[in-house]
């Protein structure tokens, strides 16, 4: 069961983002703070500075209706949000 604060993956029919859960609402929606979506490139897949092309930088907290899936984060996904989310440099 995932609860406040899990990093969470969520799919949607617009892409895939990471964010830490805020909750799950009632009507379907799930709320994430400091969600990033992910964005693949030549160099392989990364983070976002916004969730959306004209949203604001870094948001701070995002609601996602009508999405696919939502799914705990990988290990290795999930060191890598934090270290762009807080600016530090995890250990491997």
């Amino acid at each position: 069961m995932m609860k406040k604060n899990d990093i969470l993956s969520v799919v949607t029919l617009t892409g895939e983002y990471i964010g830490k859960l805020v909750e799950f609402g009632g009507d379907g929606s799930v709320s994430l703070e400091d969600p990033r979506m992910l964005i693949a490139g030549d160099e392989g897949v990364g983070f976002a500075r916004g969730i959306c092309m004209t949203g604001v930088e870094n948001a701070t907290s995002v609601r996602i209706q009508n999405y696919v899936y939502a799914t705990p984060t990988n290990p290795d996904f999930s060191k890598a949000y934090r270290s762009a989310v807080s600016g530090l440099i995890l250990p491997h």
